[in-house]
């Protein structure tokens, strides 16, 4: 039935959005993942988020302790549309949650820390998918993060300042590991079935009254099928 539903909504897409589409697809990924740890500053999340969108990641997640998360429109630029985001209630448990899903998804969890003897984010093994995690703005990654990462890593820095703001290193670490990724032989793509999933998604957000389109066809479907 869904491929149906596209082909429904697709005829009220314009040509050019719909090859938009396709290209972004066929470049999207869920090899990267991206965890932001208890984010509280508007700017920063929705900076982030941007980010992803334009780095070709598909997924953000999100945990909540002290904080609440929140978006930024002026910054965001519509970007919430397309990445898919998993928020996790605002709990002591938030963080742990939140990574018993990434393992079920098989994610290797990766944090990120300002620690110099930590690996280089240059050294990460990209082979398996990876998930990254990077704290709240000043307090960093939570202890449990660190002691339930699989791997600690840092961005090598050459100044005085210790880290670099949030949304900066989400921005440098994924322009490296992107790189990295297109640059092999891994199988980093998403499935066509995702991708079938994600566009279905996407036309019912782009497609004003895309509910309404979707229920009269589906009710005109069911008589036919009585008939």
């Amino acid at each position: 039935m869904q491929p149906e539903l596209i082909d429904l909504l697709e005829e009220f897409v314009t040509e050019n959005k719909v090859q938009l589409i396709k290209k972004v697809l066929a470049e999207r990924t869920r090899h990267f993942a991206v965890v932001l740890e208890d984010v509280y500053h508007p700017h920063n999340a929705s900076a982030v988020l941007r980010t992803i969108d334009c780095f070709g990641l598909q997924d953000l997640y999100i945990t909540q302790k002290l904080h609440d998360y929140q978006l930024n429109p002026n910054i965001v630029r519509g970007a919430s549309n397309w990445v898919s985001l998993h928020k996790y209630e605002r709990a002591e448990g938030s963080t742990i949650k939140c990574f018993q899903e990434l393992r079920q998804k098989n994610y290797r969890i990766v944090a990120t820390t300002p620690d110099p003897k930590s690996a280089s984010i240059h050294e990460l093994d990209i082979s398996q998918k990876t998930a990254i995690v990077f704290g709240a703005e000043h307090e960093g990654i939570s202890e449990f993060a660190k002691q339930e990462a699989d791997e600690l890593v840092h961005i090598p820095m050459y100044g005085f300042t210790e880290s670099f703001n949030v949304s900066v290193s989400v921005a440098l670490i994924l322009m490296d590991l992107v790189r990295r990724l297109k640059q092999s032989d891994i199988d980093w793509q998403l499935t066509q079935e995702e991708q079938q999933e994600l566009k279905f998604e996407w036309y019912q957000r782009i497609v004003k009254r895309s509910d309404i389109h979707i229920k009269t066809y589906l009710k005109e479907r069911s008589i036919a099928d009585i008939g």
